[in-house]
């Protein structure tokens, strides 16, 4: 069935650019902020390691949810500038994978494609490329059951040949 829907078209951002820029952007604001920190004004037991140590955590993640915001709010901005259209479609309404593929070939090949199910189901195609039956090898009416089959010969369900089973 074709039919016509209504999409909308939009930029919208990459949130982990924008979150890996803000966190690259805290790392490096806190290396500049170490930089200027005098080892001398560091209260007793702390090192500029350590403190570099907690600027980066401190910048960094907060470097990260700034970038994130930012990305929310492009994001906001674009649904609000999105653009509408309709655009065909064609939509399936079998849920069968198997009817699908037949449609599809069917029509591939300029066939209509409900021909194939009000025939019965299957397409001329396949009923062509089936093997043609030997004359020489026994039907599987004509086999008599083997021992291991014994418990099975009434059942109607034989073993492969060669099974182990």
């Amino acid at each position: 069935m074709k039919d016509q829907i209504d999409v909308s078209v939009r930029r919208s951002p990459k949130y982990s650019v924008f979150m890996g820029i803000g966190a690259v952007l805290g790392i490096v604001l806190a290396g500049i902020l170490a930089v200027f920190v005098d080892p001398a004004d560091m209260p007793m037991g702390y090192t500029v390691a350590k403190g570099l140590g907690l600027l980066l955590l401190v910048l960094g993640i907060g470097g990260l949810f700034l970038g994130g915001l930012v990305a929310l709010i492009l994001d906001w901005r674009g649904r609000k500038k999105s653009k509408e259209f309709r655009v065909g479609a064609q939509i399936d309404m079998v849920d069968d994978p198997k009817e699908i593929a037949r449609r599809r070939i069917a029509e591939a090949r300029g066939e209509d494609p409900d021909a194939g199910a009000a025939e019965g189901g299957t397409a001329s195609a396949s009923q062509d490329a089936a093997p043609e039956a030997d004359d020489s090898a026994p039907a599987a009416d004509d086999v008599e059951p083997t021992a291991d089959d014994a418990d099975e010969a009434g059942t109607g369900r034989d073993t492969a040949p060669g099974s182990t089973v």
